[in-house]
């Protein structure tokens, strides 16, 4: 069983993926006219934060589910966020790949554990 934040892959993954892309963001000349770059780092950064708030509430299956949907959104809107700033010429298509496939990883791993949840607790809804 884990104990601990940290000892969750997903977790990992996703605090990972928005150091990454936060780092990259900052690189870009005046990224901060750059609309999309406060919204990668934000989305991005919603990911961990979202898992991390959920995980406070593992042992309420239901709520716990609500934030890692959460996060798989965040994940989703910053895969859409790296194809925008890459249509823009931002970001090269090689980075715009590897970014985009982190983020799609997070994405498929935290809906497996979604689904792994709802089996387990047999939870047909996200409903409260």
């Amino acid at each position: 069983m884990i104990k601990d934040i940290n000892e969750l892959e997903i977790y990992q993954l996703s605090l990972k993926a928005s150091v990454e892309i936060a780092s990259f963001i900052k690189s870009i000349p005046c990224y901060w006219n750059i609309p999309e770059s406060n919204q990668i780092i934000r989305s991005s950064s919603s990911i961990h934060s979202n898992i991390a708030e959920g995980f406070g509430h593992r042992f309420y299956p239901r709520q716990f589910i609500r934030y890692l949907s959460i996060a798989i959104g965040s994940s989703d809107e910053s895969r859409n966020h790296v194809y925008k700033l890459t249509s823009c010429g931002y970001i090269k298509d090689s980075e715009a790949e590897k970014f985009a496939k982190s983020f799609k990883n997070i994405s498929v791993k935290t809906t497996n554990l979604v689904n792994y949840l709802r089996k387990r607790y047999n939870i047909n809804t996200i409903s409260n």
